[in-house]
């Protein structure tokens, strides 16, 4: 079982609502974990346990999951907010140049934060990220039309568990480990998706997606590592191959046979090359 939980959380006041956010480990370094859709900090127990003998770890809740503040009604401009929570927190902590690292949507967050608070983060980490996650015509990647319709309606149709179950298809998101070990993540993060409701999720479908930060990726000056899961089909490896080319100082580091949520189906190998990164 995870060991964060939420009566372990530390608070900040933010613009507009509060996030929480944990500290352990200890070390010279610090990262700055934060979670993607939809999860939050728990899910990053493969990673806690790895890193605590190594450095500070800094897990932070969006706004919306985990023990944070719920989004406002209606909310525009998402990405945005998580940025300056985001910030708030690296610059509250007074952290050194810490290492972010983003998971899918907030993988989305740690790009666009990258490139507009440089001189807040020393090393970027992105596990399946992508700067825009709707297809167009320059943009063969991500959802259509149809693909965002099936989350929307599974939320109007179902409630929380509807959009939960469009979420964790198991065949599309756990392809890479058994049954067993599938139905095990399931239930975990669909707790966690519970929590955060339905229109924490709706956050990204109706919000997030939206975005199309790809002229943003040009102000990416720290050194960047991109892994992308060869079997994932929310955001194909073509992204990060996009990605690499985009951001100056960018490694690719393709996780074969791994699928969407590759930090806790294949953590062995996500942690030894964040490791690696870090220590070079």
């Amino acid at each position: 079982m995870p060991s964060l939980t939420f009566d372990q959380a530390r608070y900040l006041d933010v613009d507009g609502g509060r996030v929480a956010y944990y500290e352990t480990g200890g070390g010279d370094q610090t990262v700055v974990w934060v979670h993607g859709l939809p999860l939050d900090s728990r899910s990053w127990e493969a990673q806690r346990a790895y890193f605590d003998p190594r450095v500070r770890n800094v897990f932070l809740d969006l706004r919306g999951y985990g023990a944070s503040d719920k989004l406002p009604p209606r909310p525009t401009g998402v990405t945005a907010l998580y940025t300056a929570d985001l910030a708030a927190l690296i610059t509250h902590l007074r952290l050194d140049r810490p290492t972010v690292v983003g998971f899918a949507s907030a993988g989305h967050v740690a790009l666009r934060f990258a490139a507009e608070h440089p001189g807040l983060l020393g090393k970027l980490a992105v596990i399946n990220g992508s700067p825009t996650f709707r297809r167009g015509e320059d943009w063969p990647y991500g959802f259509d039309a149809a693909g965002i319709a099936h989350f929307t309606d599974a939320a109007r149709d179902g409630g929380i568990k509807g959009i939960t179950d469009a979420v964790l298809q198991a065949d599309v998101v756990f392809a890479d480990v058994d049954a067993g070990r599938a139905a095990e993540l399931d239930a975990w993060f669909r707790e966690m998706s519970y929590n955060a409701g339905v229109g924490t999720l709706l956050g990204f479908f109706d919000d997030i997606s939206l975005d199309d930060d790809r002229a943003l990726m040009a102000g990416i000056t720290v050194p960047t590592l991109l892994m992308t899961s060869t079997i994932g089909q929310e955001v194909p490896s073509g992204v990060s191959l996009y990605l690499r080319t985009a951001i100056t100082k960018a490694r690719l580091a393709e996780l074969p046979g791994a699928d969407h949520f590759a930090f806790a189906t294949r953590p062995e190998l996500v942690n030894a090359l964040i490791d690696s990164f870090l220590t070079a």
